[in-house]
């Protein structure tokens, strides 16, 4: 029974682990999207020369490829932020549902 109950606070610990990474990386891509969100709208408010930044130069573009760029990123990076905060969601219930059966067996060994 020791064993299970081991066994158990193991696969809770690496869950709470993977939870705190997936958290981590859902709030940078929540960052990364405001921020592209701020680049669309200051980019369609500019007028004249709109400029990309490829690597460590800056080249001249038009604002709607920008914009369709820029819209493209954000489209890939909600979509990644959504299965990111669906396996957040599986990860919680299946903590939860571990954090129960040590509770059960702690009850069990006490009332033994």
């Amino acid at each position: 029974m020791e064993n299970k109950l081991n066994e158990e606070l193991n696969e809770l610990n690496v869950l709470q682990q993977r939870l705190h990474i997936f958290d981590t990386q859902s709030r940078q891509l929540q960052l990364n999207i405001k921020e592209i969100d701020t680049s669309i709208n200051e980019t369609k408010k500019a007028k004249g020369k709109v400029y990309s930044i490829v690597g460590s130069i800056m080249i001249p573009k038009d604002s709607k490829t920008i914009i369709s760029e820029l819209e493209d990123q954000k489209s890939k990076m909600s979509n990644h932020l959504k299965i990111l905060n669906d396996q957040i969601s599986k990860l919680s219930k299946k903590s939860s549902e571990i954090q129960d059966r040590i509770q059960e067996s702690i009850k069990d060994e006490k009332s033994k």
